[in-house]
């Protein structure tokens, strides 16, 4: 199973957010380089990056600390936060990043996605569904909607995307463990599905590798010290 690692920059610093609240972070680095050089240390094989400023505000914020982060380390980055036009995304993968994580335009602007795909490939876009109670968050997860996550997954395959990032926002940054019922529901041959949210021990990421899932996000678990990344990468 792939296990990467979360860096989640906020106003240039290292975070961790409670259930997507921006109300309720913890700061764990002022320089997200810092962090990264630690994980790439570990022979991780992909970095995940969010650019919450981004996510709020509709569009990156954070280029120039990513940039250099892409630059300083050889290790294949999949970055999402405000990415929500061609160009945007384009200007992303000009600059190094190999995967292009979207969310909220998998709602608002489905056609958008269908183009970024002719355009850049599908292979370099990756669909974000973070939902609370199976339903989907959008907008940085302020913005709830009553689409169901299998609808979304389903529509976005259809349309040939087949890497998905499943969160479940009420297990974000809790150290609660995983909602593995919701996550079994998502499983299918058809695409990868990568797990986020309540992650805290091996047991956890065991438990989600024997129920099918591709890989793993990991985040407050390694800033806490609860998983060690060696041991992780071992599974």
């Amino acid at each position: 199973m792939l296990i990467i690692p979360a860096i989640d920059i906020l106003n240039g610093k290292c975070v961790r957010l409670f259930q997507g609240d921006y109300n309720k972070k913890t700061i764990y680095n002022d320089n997200p380089l810092e962090v990264a050089n630690k994980w790439v240390s570990y022979g991780i094989k992909r970095l995940h990056i969010i650019d919450l400023d981004g996510a709020k505000s509709g569009f990156p914020k954070n280029i120039d600390l990513i940039s250099k982060i892409i630059k300083t380390y050889d290790i294949p980055i999949q970055i999402g936060g405000g990415i929500r036009s061609i160009e945007t995304a384009k200007s992303l993968i000009n600059t190094g990043v190999k995967k292009i994580i979207l969310s909220t335009n998998a709602i608002n602007n489905p056609e958008m996605i269908k183009n970024l795909c002719k355009e850049i490939g599908k292979e370099y876009v990756v669909i974000s569904i973070d939902a609370v109670k199976g339903f989907v968050s959008i907008n940085g997860w302020t913005q709830k909607t009553k689409i169901h996550a299998i609808d979304l997954i389903n529509e976005m395959n259809e349309i040939g995307i087949n890497q998905f990032i499943y969160t479940d926002i009420d297990k974000d940054g809790t150290l609660d463990g995983p909602n593995y019922k919701h996550i079994k529901e998502l499983i299918n041959p058809k695409y990868s599905i990568i797990a986020a949210g309540g992650i805290t021990n091996i047991e956890h990421l065991k438990n989600l590798k024997d129920i099918g899932v591709y890989g793993s996000i990991i985040g407050k678990a390694i800033y806490t010290g609860n998983i060690k990344l060696n041991e992780a990468l071992n599974i």
